[in-house]
């Protein structure tokens, strides 16, 4: 979950921060006195090994961090080497200042990365939240707009989730929250993009698909669910079902204009009696639900499926 790798992520930045530090004073050191100190080795290569490891993934976006500390290492070494024989060179001592500045700035963006992260993501179930989503989904109908590539939307629920709090307590509900953000997660494509949109509503950002396909895709995806019950902790087994609106992405004239489309589906959607996907009407037709039949609801409608 993005949530774990990020925290650990910045936890190995703060600690190399700190060694950094300790680093910085040395090498000053042994310019102000070349002949009692010897040259330092930067304690920074485990752990920077540590943060390109597999267990977090990341490995492209710390490459500058790690070629940054290289060639601090490199100036360092060039710069005292000199000292020691002919005394500061300013020259030497100003690019070896350039590469601590290089590495700094690196080091504060990849931990504004991983800040960001924390911030975007939902505490309890590790996916994405609205925090950024907007962002997101501009930057996709952006591009659907611009290279004429089909986009979705989908707003899923999880139907009768309230009865599952009444009945085995609100732990289980989120036991029941993060099951299926796992869930999602793993049976979408691995560039689709997941959020937690509020309560026990997920939306799909679903780049370079047409509705037809979602929506034949995301029916898939709630008979799959329907198919496979969530264990509670005291061994309880929940069947858990979801209803799904479908809309276009591009061409509706805006972000917040797609997502209420798929807001609308997902209305029908429960209104032809749940754990079923709708597409979005298109004009003044009715929403195409999918595999039973339903009609578009009245707003006084909506509220009651709400519940």
């Amino acid at each position: 979950m993005h949530t774990e790798r990020s925290r650990e992520i910045l936890r190995i930045l703060e600690r190399a921060a700190a060694d950094h530090l300790v680093w910085l004073m040395k090498v000053h050191g042994a310019l102000m006195f070349p002949d009692k100190i010897e040259v330092p080795q930067t304690s920074l290569d485990p752990l920077l090994s540590q943060l390109c490891g597999e267990n977090c993934g990341k490995a492209e976006l710390l490459q500058p961090l790690v070629a940054a500390q290289a060639q601090m290492q490199e100036r360092a070494e060039v710069l005292l080497a000199g000292a020691a024989e002919r005394g500061v060179d300013p020259t030497a001592y100003q690019a070896f200042m350039a590469a601590v500045d290089s590495y700094a700035r690196e080091a504060r963006r990849i931990e504004a990365h991983f800040h960001r992260l924390l911030v975007e993501t939902d505490p309890l179930t590790g996916v994405w939240n609205r925090q950024g989503m907007i962002r997101d989904l501009r930057r996709e109908w952006a591009r659907s707009l611009r290279t004429g590539h089909p986009a979705c939307v989908a707003l899923a629920d999880l139907d009768h989730f309230k009865v599952v709090n009444d009945t085995y307590g609100h732990s289980a509900g989120d036991r029941v929250l993060c099951m299926a953000a796992r869930f999602f997660q793993r049976r979408l494509r691995p560039y689709d993009m997941v959020y937690r949109y509020g309560g026990e509503e997920f939306l799909f950002c679903l780049p370079d698909i047409d509705c037809a396909t979602a929506r034949r895709v995301l029916d898939r995806l709630r008979a799959l669910m329907a198919r496979l019950p969530v264990v509670l902790e005291g061994g309880e087994r929940v069947t858990i079902t979801c209803s799904i609106g479908v809309a276009p992405l591009a061409p509706a004239p805006s972000v917040q204009a797609a997502i209420d489309a798929a807001d609308r589906a997902l209305y029908a959607a429960k209104a032809a009696g749940r754990n079923c996907v709708a597409v979005a009407p298109t004009g003044e037709s009715d929403p195409d639900v999918f595999p039973s039949g339903g009609h578009f609801p009245t707003p006084v409608e909506r509220m009651a499926f709400r519940r």
